[in-house]
């Protein structure tokens, strides 16, 4: 009779163990781990504290902290649920990390169409970055049913409001003809925009655009300017770009020495294609 009370209560401690540890969510005290610092521990509980009172704003901190695994096992689940609740609570940064976390899948798998809900709902709350994910969505069709038009004007709003990727974007679709009929001069303004608000890779296809001449007659010294500006900004196939016209003497004054300079501030960047070019210039 005693060991069917030991195993009794042994299978009764091990059910309720299951159970508490079943019960856990997003929401529970959080389970910091060992190795973390005193610090840090006391900081994540003061988050939940926080957040489970209704702190939107705390309710992120630990939302990326399970997302990174800064002193909590890695939950991408516990993540979305506490992302989730920061834009219930009326935060739109929240909103768009919880689209983000769907959009790039929980635990390898991601839900297009809870993507797509959150970061309309971030762009409704005048977040530009919502609204550019958004329009992308819309125009790609994923999780959505495809409304390049809407996509468009979505773009050209977040656009006038400085968002410089929606910029590029909007050019991108202009130029490529996704929302009608391929319009390369209008693209070529669009990323002019951009680029004037600092999307260094709006310059590098303004320039393209524009020494290209499929945006009317070819205008050598606009893609020069913006090729210098991308390039001075450290992007390397605006560096590249710019090796490759003194290198022929396309637009400017053929200098081998030119070129190999520019050649070398891209292999510097990483392009591999420059650093063969470098080379070969010696």
């Amino acid at each position: 009779m005693r060991f069917f009370l030991i195993v009794a209560v042994c299978f009764g401690f091990s059910s309720s163990a299951d159970a508490r540890k079943k019960e856990h969510t997003a929401f529970s005290r959080p389970q910091v781990s060992r190795a973390a610092p005193p610090q840090l521990k006391q900081e994540l509980y003061t988050y939940w504290n926080q957040c489970t009172g209704g702190d939107g704003e705390s309710c992120i901190v630990l939302a990326d902290a399970y997302d990174s695994g800064r002193g909590l096992d890695v939950n991408q689940a516990y993540a979305a649920s506490l992302f989730q609740r920061s834009c219930e609570i009326g935060i739109p940064s929240g909103c768009y990390k919880a689209g983000m976390r769907h959009y790039k899948g929980i635990d390898g798998t991601p839900s297009k169409e809870s993507a797509v809900r959150f970061f309309d709902q971030t762009c409704k709350m005048k977040q530009v970055s919502g609204c550019t994910n958004y329009a992308m969505m819309l125009l790609e069709g994923e999780g959505i049913e495809a409304n390049p038009t809407e996509a468009l004007a979505i773009y050209k709003d977040a656009c006038e409001r400085a968002h410089a990727k929606a910029c590029l974007q909007m050019g991108i679709a202009i130029e490529q003809g996704k929302a009608g009929t391929a319009d390369p001069a209008r693209a070529m303004r669009v990323y002019g925009t951009g680029c004037d608000q600092g999307e260094l890779e709006g310059c590098y296809r303004g320039a393209a655009l524009a020494i290209s001449g499929k945006a009317g007659s070819q205008d050598f010294i606009a893609a020069k300017g913006w090729f210098e500006r991308a390039c001075d900004g450290k992007h390397a196939n605006s560096c590249y770009a710019l090796a490759t016209m003194y290198e022929k003497g396309v637009g400017v004054r053929l200098s081998r020495e030119e070129a190999r300079d520019f050649y070398i501030l891209a292999c510097d960047m990483g392009l591999k294609k420059a650093c063969a070019k470098k080379q070969r210039m010696y």
